[in-house]
């Protein structure tokens, strides 16, 4: 809907070459960060897509492969909902040995039923904040030692409507929020994490953005269909009919 409202500023043909750059797409099997890996290597990035399930992460490769032409695509295990999996893919990629240009912060779930993570995080906070804060900061020595490097986290509009901001000593309290504001306040958390590091990476050649990606048909929409049901199921169906 917003695509309809405001005019096309940016398309997928002003991205520059990136022959010689190195990225990770976190979520990059799915939806929005499927096509963000897919367009990063159709312009000759060396892609890692960051995700926590092997065989739809190594289809998502594959697949991008054949329609890019580009071998330079690879799977990295990541699963946000273990800090110590979160540390340990960080970890794996460092050894490879090569630079990071562009981290890309984009998996994430909304609305989701109550749940903890491994380390007895709410869920949402877990995976949409902590773990990709763990993530970042594992890798940022080397997204440091890579300038000129970008970091992208995955905001949106919807910290608009975190009207407390984050009450840190009512994360773990099932009946304190709603599933959607608990999907707020980590959205809160998350550009508050990019501005704080913007603010401490100025003028070392490191660009940190958050982004809100506008209403786009994705699998994201499975956590308020759990929660909500029915009429979730139908409000997703009715936005999708308005998005790109």
């Amino acid at each position: 809907m917003y695509s309809m409202l405001c005019k096309k500023r940016f398309t997928t043909e002003n991205i520059p070459d990136l022959t010689g750059k190195v990225a990770i797409v976190t979520g990059g099997n799915t939806g929005i960060g499927y096509i963000i890996a897919r367009e990063l290597s159709r312009k000759n990035a060396h892609v890692f897509i960051a995700t926590r399930n092997k065989e739809r992460g190594e289809g998502a490769v594959e697949k991008i492969k054949n329609e890019t032409g580009n071998n330079q695509v690879e799977f990295l295990h990541l699963d946000l909902i273990s800090l110590k999996l979160v540390k340990q893919s960080a970890e794996n990629f460092l050894s490879k040995n090569l630079p990071l240009h562009i981290l890309i912060n984009n998996a994430g779930v909304m609305a989701t039923p109550w749940s903890l993570t491994e380390d007895g995080i709410q869920d949402q906070f877990g995976v949409n904040y902590v773990g990709h804060f763990l993530f970042t900061m594992t890798l940022l020595p080397k997204i440091e030692a890579s300038t000129p490097s970008r970091i992208v986290n995955m905001g949106s509009e919807a910290h608009r409507y975190a009207y407390t901001g984050v009450e840190f000593d009512k994360i773990n309290q099932e009946d304190a929020q709603s599933a959607f504001q608990r999907y707020c306040a980590s959205k809160v958390a998350m550009i508050l994490f990019t501005e704080s590091l913007s603010k401490r990476l100025e003028g070392k050649e490191v660009y940190v953005n958050s982004a809100h990606p506008g209403f786009v048909a994705t699998e994201i929409s499975r956590g308020p269909i759990s929660t909500y049901g029915f009429i979730a199921d139908i409000s997703f169906r009715f936005a999708n009919m308005f998005s790109d």
